[in-house]
């Protein structure tokens, strides 16, 4: 579906958003009542476009040409996966006074250098925030926004946007984006998997796994509601923070008639997170390293399975 596309001024804030997925489609709806005038989205699939139109109104122009999308906008902003950013940025007919806006939380600005190069300013935007579905428009309210641009001008226009949202700012170099993104992967699609992990162990003792993630969940509130209110490392708990070298040891041990795997991945996480342990206190030095060698060694042990 098409709505007719509107001609506007590109000296103002109009914005286009091009390959709406879960991101795009929930940044539209933010925006359609917002001071930042939406004027078109770009979305592959004839079913988006239709769910667009309908969600957007007509005033909207909805399309499947991303240069269509984004002809008549000033920043254009790109929130399709990491794997397409550069070639719809290389497709894209950019013009001067554009500013081509990737939401990638780990690709460098390089990605946008067809923008620049044919003069339009370039800029990254990344919420700090996971968009479950196509309607999370909630979710850009009151979280953290990664930033970058060459451009004073351009980064100013990012920082007042975000700030719009209630939302804070902050700059991440392209040198250190990857690195950025791995934080925020480890706290919440890695975060998301462990817990999963944890399900799959429990219904290896008969507990079905709508009632094992029922069983977890008060577990990994009370985590969370203990980490917001004391921080790290006094919100840890468990073995580590005890230096209860017997524990891990038969946790590695289980885990490793269970699933190496599981086991590897276990160790991992717990070597690398021993020393944010350590912190509290509670730990000896000689506990600290009986458990770090240890653990090396349950690692290697679980390669040595495949």
């Amino acid at each position: 579906m098409t709505n007719k596309n509107p001609k506007v001024d590109l000296n103002k804030n109009s914005i286009s958003i091009i390959s709406a997925g879960k991101l795009g489609s929930s940044l539209a709806m933010a925006l359609k009542n917002s001071k930042y005038p939406l004027i078109s989205v770009h979305a592959r699939s004839l079913e988006q476009r239709k769910w667009l139109a309908e969600i957007l109104g007509p005033k909207i122009f909805i399309t499947e040409d991303p240069n269509k999308a984004a002809e008549n906008a000033n920043y254009i902003f790109i929130t399709g996966t990491d794997s397409i950013v550069e070639d719809i940025s290389q497709s894209i007919k950019w013009v001067k006074g554009q500013v081509a806006l990737h939401c990638s939380g780990a690709l460098p600005l390089s990605v946008l250098n067809r923008a620049k190069k044919s003069g339009a300013e370039t800029g990254a935007i990344h919420p700090l925030q996971t968009f479950p579905s196509k309607t999370s428009y909630g979710q850009f309210r009151q979280i953290s926004f990664a930033i970058e641009s060459d451009s004073k001008s351009v980064y100013q226009w990012l920082d007042k946007f975000v700030r719009s949202f209630e939302s804070t700012p902050f700059y991440i170099p392209s040198a250190l984006r990857a690195l950025y993104h791995s934080a925020a992967v480890l706290s919440c699609g890695l975060f998301a998997g462990s817990l999963g992990l944890s399900s799959e162990i429990l219904q290896s003792l008969d507990i079905k796994r709508e009632d094992s993630i029922k069983m977890l969940i008060p577990l990994v509130q009370t985590t969370l509601n203990e980490i917001f209110e004391k921080g790290l490392p006094k919100s840890l708990t468990g073995p580590y923070v005890r230096g209860d070298y017997n524990t891990v040891k038969l946790h590695t041990n289980a885990l490793q008639n269970y699933d190496p795997t599981i086991a590897m991945g276990y160790s991992s996480i717990a070597l690398a997170s021993l020393r944010i342990a350590k912190e509290q206190g509670s730990m000896s030095e000689a506990e600290y390293n009986e458990i770090f060698t240890y653990l090396v060694r349950s690692i290697k042990k679980s390669l040595d399975t495949f």
